[in-house]
């Protein structure tokens, strides 16, 4: 079972896609979302959010919130850039 992933912006959706799972900066520590995850609201610190799938992406997020569900999560947030892959070695 997969999970339909949405990062946006007050300026657009940054991300759209597919996923196994999605780890993010919640106000009060990471957490992951995997399929079949109960329903959560929180709030999300600036940080990195990790789409785990193929290929593996990686953003750099603002403050905001996310809601997640058993197939489905939604950040929405302040800024998001994505991470090069390439950055991530250095």
């Amino acid at each position: 079972m997969a999970l339909n992933v949405r990062i946006v912006t007050p300026r657009k959706i940054v991300f759209e896609g597919v996923a196994e799972g999605v780890q993010a900066p919640g106000e009060l520590g990471e957490f992951g979302v995997l399929a079949g995850h109960i329903p959560l609201v929180t709030t999300l610190k600036p940080g990195t959010v990790v789409i785990h799938g193929s290929p593996r992406r990686t953003f750099k997020v603002g403050t905001g919130f996310a809601e997640a569900g058993p197939d489905r999560v939604t950040l929405l947030v302040e800024t998001c850039e994505e991470i090069e892959s390439a950055a991530l070695a250095h």
